[in-house]
């Protein structure tokens, strides 16, 4: 198969999944809830993804990134960002049965053999069997979170904030690693340096997503804007010894997407004290 057809089936899936949210949002009346569970189940598949990308369960070749280990990256943030989580709040939003949720699980088992077939995704050590199974138990979850957001469960709300949190901050990182403006180098002599690159900022990210959650449940208010002192102060030392490199100013690329990521957790909070 030619290359430049692999981005042709991925392309017609980004469309179909991202209209099909657009349509939950536009036919629903309860939008800020169903966005809020689409960011946080988003989330929830970005940390159980991690592992498996580090581990390199498997590997995407979408052909819409230039760089091999930047599109197989991309590749599982379309996979965990947009195409199971569409489909998972839809089943949620609508209150669809489990006939519908296996419908929809045997729908990605038949894409993923289908690209499997037509050398565009490949299975390492993970299997179909594992696809099926994690994504028909994943729309259940994403009931359970909708239904809970929905009745103000103190714990889904909170960690709400924290997941919709992790996801706009990971996709600002993305989107600006694509543009290479900047780079983790875990590993000073190696050719798969996007790889290592992206495995240290997922384990980098949860880790921050960790500290910002302790500091930002304490009392005090004055600790919560802690912990991106903290990050910048270490993103400082990294970039002294050649562990970050940044193309062009710091404060200019990479701080202001560290600002606007708190900032929206900031904002979240403070919207949803008066609603939850």
């Amino acid at each position: 198969m030619k290359k430049n057809q692999n981005s042709k089936y991925y392309t017609l899936l980004i469309f179909v999944h991202f209209f099909l949210l657009l349509y939950v949002l536009y036919k629903k009346k309860d939008r800020k809830t169903i966005l809020l569970t689409f960011l946080s189940i988003v989330g929830l598949a970005f940390y159980f993804e991690y592992p498996l990308y580090i581990s390199k369960a498997y590997s995407y070749k979408t052909n819409l990134l230039k760089n091999k280990e930047q599109d197989n990256s991309f590749g599982s943030v379309l996979s965990q960002g947009l195409f199971v989580p569409t489909v998972a709040i839809f089943i949620s939003s609508y209150q669809l049965g489990w006939k519908i949720k296996l419908l929809f699980t045997l729908y990605f088992v038949f894409i993923e053999r289908i690209f499997i077939m037509l050398n565009i995704f490949k299975n390492n050590w993970w299997n179909t069997i594992y696809t099926m199974f994690s994504i028909f138990v994943y729309f259940f979850i994403s009931d359970g979170w909708y239904k809970g957001l929905k009745k103000g469960n103190k714990f889904i709300t909170t960690m709400t904030h924290y997941n919709t949190f992790h996801v706009i901050y990971l996709n600002f990182l993305f989107s600006l690693s694509i543009f290479q403006k900047f780079r983790f180098i875990p590993v000073k002599f190696t050719t798969k340096r996007w790889y290592h690159h992206y495995s240290f900022v997922k384990i980098y990210i949860t880790l921050e997503t960790l500290l910002t959650m302790y500091f930002s449940e304490q009392k005090n208010s004055k600790l919560k804007a802690l912990p991106l002192l903290i990050v910048t102060i270490i993103d400082t030392i990294l970039r002294k010894v050649n562990f970050l490199t940044v193309k062009g100013n710091y404060w200019v690329s990479i701080f202001p997407v560290r600002f606007l990521s708190y900032l929206s957790l900031y904002l979240l909070q403070k919207g949803d004290r008066s609603r939850y």
